[in-house]
């Protein structure tokens, strides 16, 4: 067997024993361990080790820890001042074209009949995501969840 494969199986092992290979290249690792001290040993030292770390309990951080945690670096500020710009925002433009529409009022042309369809599909669309979002919250079943 050529050094380079033999390295490109035993880098396999890992996988092989967490049995994330596929059927062909679990066979082709299985015959080489048939024929390969070396990697068979490998092979035993990373079942041990998988044996040693399965048994080691990691303590969870106490729920004050978590939610100080959760508050300094909350998604909940910056999604809330995104959710007011945006809001904000519009609700200023649909003024202003409100107040510039009165103001100096002619026919609409073809590119702001365009532009006017396009900006309305999109308020449409984000009305609807945020209406559907609003609805699923009672129901959310990861809404209690812990971390």
């Amino acid at each position: 067997m050529r050094p380079e494969e033999h390295e490109e199986l035993k880098g396999m092992l890992s996988a092989y024993l967490d049995q994330e290979l596929t059927q062909a290249a679990g066979q082709r690792v299985r015959i080489h361990l048939e024929d390969c001290p070396e990697c068979r040993e490998t092979l035993r030292q990373l079942q041990g080790l998988q044996r040693l770390t399965a048994q080691v309990e990691f303590p969870d951080p106490p729920e004050e820890k978590m939610q100080e945690l959760e508050r300094r670096l909350s998604v909940r500020a910056p999604r809330g001042l995104g959710w007011l710009l945006v809001s904000g925002g519009l609700a200023a433009w649909v003024v202003y074209a409100l107040f510039m529409a009165m103001l100096h009022w002619r026919p609409p042309t073809v590119e702001e009949m365009l532009g006017g369809a396009v900006a309305l599909g999109v308020l449409l669309l984000f009305v609807s995501v945020l209406r559907q979002r609003l609805l699923e919250i009672p129901h959310d079943r990861y809404r209690s969840v812990k971390k």
